[in-house]
């Protein structure tokens, strides 16, 4: 009978896990296909920008001087600007699509290795059903209960203990873009008054360092705020960091650019901040919650304990 009951609380910890899997990977591909679209949106907005590159790039130099003395080059400056700014944009998109479809993948292989929870449940219920009715037993109907209810919070733990490691991993790349803007905040202000190309090249290099840890962030950030809606909290973490930013600095290097990138790195760093501080309280809300869960569980299976000793 025991083997029996483990049997059956096994079956139906992996019913909740193959169902929750299922609902995650459905929001998945309905995520994957709205970026597609996105990602073809971005891409078509990208070959408009560098066709009007190229149209200013054809003109002839004679011509590009005595039409508009000036504000030509200023053109050309600014639509190379929206042709950078326009390739990041598609550039993240289409490695986004690419992270879900892993993600996707990955939940398949998950739900495949499950096999038939279903079936091996009902094998076992059925089987234990019938010994509970030729005994009689009130006591082996409240076993069955007692375990439908703790493999569901076994199963949640599951969910949480995952939403907390993607947590986690987003607040660690948050900390390090952090570190490296206010780094490039530091180098960008001797910049600015002439610290010369090893300074402009070491704010450069932070930048770049923060960008990476940025888009490292926005990856886990994405798995975490997915987590938790699976949990059916009600979080908002996103992640709305500009971007063109860092590349504008190359193709602008005056004061008055400088200043602007200086700006936006301040800017950058309030909103990392800002994430930081969201992440880590959710992270900490949620290690609560999976104690709670734990406690309840333990106390379930003393129960179930009490009733199978009895």
């Amino acid at each position: 009978m025991a083997e029996l009951h483990d049997l059956l609380m096994d079956a139906k910890k992996k019913m909740y896990e193959k169902d929750q899997l299922e609902r995650k990977r459905e929001k998945r591909i309905a995520e994957a296909e709205a970026l597609r679209l996105k990602e073809e949106t971005l891409r078509h907005k990208l070959q408009e920008e560098e066709e009007d590159v190229e149209k200013l790039e054809k003109m002839s130099l004679m011509n590009l001087f005595v039409t508009v003395s000036g504000r030509k080059l200023e053109r050309m400056e600014k639509e190379k600007r929206e042709v950078v700014e326009a390739r990041l944009k598609w550039r993240e998109v289409k490695q986004a699509v690419k992270e879900i479809q892993r993600e996707i993948s990955g939940m398949e292989a998950a739900i495949s290795a499950l096999g038939n929870p279903e079936r091996e449940y009902d094998r076992c219920y059925q089987e234990k059903k019938a010994d509970l009715i030729k005994k009689g037993s009130q006591k082996g109907r409240k076993i069955i209960e007692l375990g439908n209810q703790r493999s569901f919070l076994q199963a949640e733990l599951v969910e949480i203990e995952e939403a907390v490691t993607a947590g986690k991993q987003a607040g660690s790349a948050l900390d390090e873009a952090a570190a490296s803007l206010s780094s490039a905040e530091n180098w960008g202000v001797l910049d600015m008054v002439g610290g010369g190309f090893w300074t402009t090249a070491v704010k450069h290099s932070e930048l770049d360092d923060a960008d990476r840890y940025i888009r490292t962030a926005q990856q886990y950030l994405r798995t975490f705020a997915n987590e938790l809606d699976d949990l059916h909290d009600h979080y908002e973490v996103k992640l709305e960091v500009s971007s063109g930013w860092a590349a504008a600095d190359y193709f602008f290097d005056s004061l008055v650019v400088d200043w602007f990138v200086q700006n936006k790195i301040q800017a950058s760093q309030k909103e990392v901040e800002d994430l930081r501080s969201r992440t880590y309280a959710a992270v900490a809300e949620l290690e609560s919650l999976h104690q709670q869960y734990e406690q309840q569980e333990a106390e379930l299976k003393r129960e179930q304990d009490q009733v199978i000793g009895a």
